[in-house]
């Protein structure tokens, strides 16, 4: 068990680090943002690209950001229910949740594979004129972001399993 936790404390501290990686695409996202309604509504243009380059930092963004939560458990669950629990039973549930969250995330893997191979075999670009061309990184993307959530399901399962064996 001492292995498996040593493993999810380097899943834990890559978490972090995607986590200073999210906040970075997040404060370049709202600087995007802010010069494109600036630039549309003051300037009366906006490019193309920098408006598609909103949706490429939008999707890294709440991919991981979605990472993050599952470390700081800011996941959603009914607390009300939660809260009045057993500690054993909230371990317990802890751990189903995370081994479900990993199938899932593993399913979501394995069923985006096609639509991102073929977005990935047409180096698939923006269909708007001066839109970004990379449209096929971005959906390449989703696979690896799903991959990390794996990974976090896996380290907070560890966790609980420990805290269930009575290692709190």
């Amino acid at each position: 068990m001492i292995a498996a936790l040593r493993f999810a404390d380097f899943i834990d501290a890559m978490t972090r680090i995607i986590s200073q990686i999210a906040a970075a695409l997040l404060l370049g996202l709202v600087g995007l943002i802010f010069f494109n309604v600036t630039g549309r509504y003051v300037f009366g243009n906006a490019p193309i690209w920098m408006q598609e380059l909103e949706w490429h930092l939008l999707v890294p963004v709440a991919m991981l950001g979605v990472v993050v939560l599952m470390l700081e458990k800011g996941h959603v669950r009914v607390d009300m229910l939660y809260e009045k629990m057993s500690l054993r039973l909230k371990h317990w549930i802890d751990f189903i949740s995370m081994v479900l969250g990993g199938i899932i995330a593993v399913l979501l893997i394995k069923y985006s594979y096609g639509f991102v191979d073929n977005s990935f075999s047409l180096l698939e670009g923006s269909p708007d004129p001066g839109g970004l061309p990379g449209r096929w990184v971005l959906k390449g993307f989703l696979p690896f972001a799903f991959a990390l959530l794996a990974l976090q399901c896996t380290a907070n399962g560890i966790r609980a399993f420990d805290a269930i064996r009575g290692k709190d």
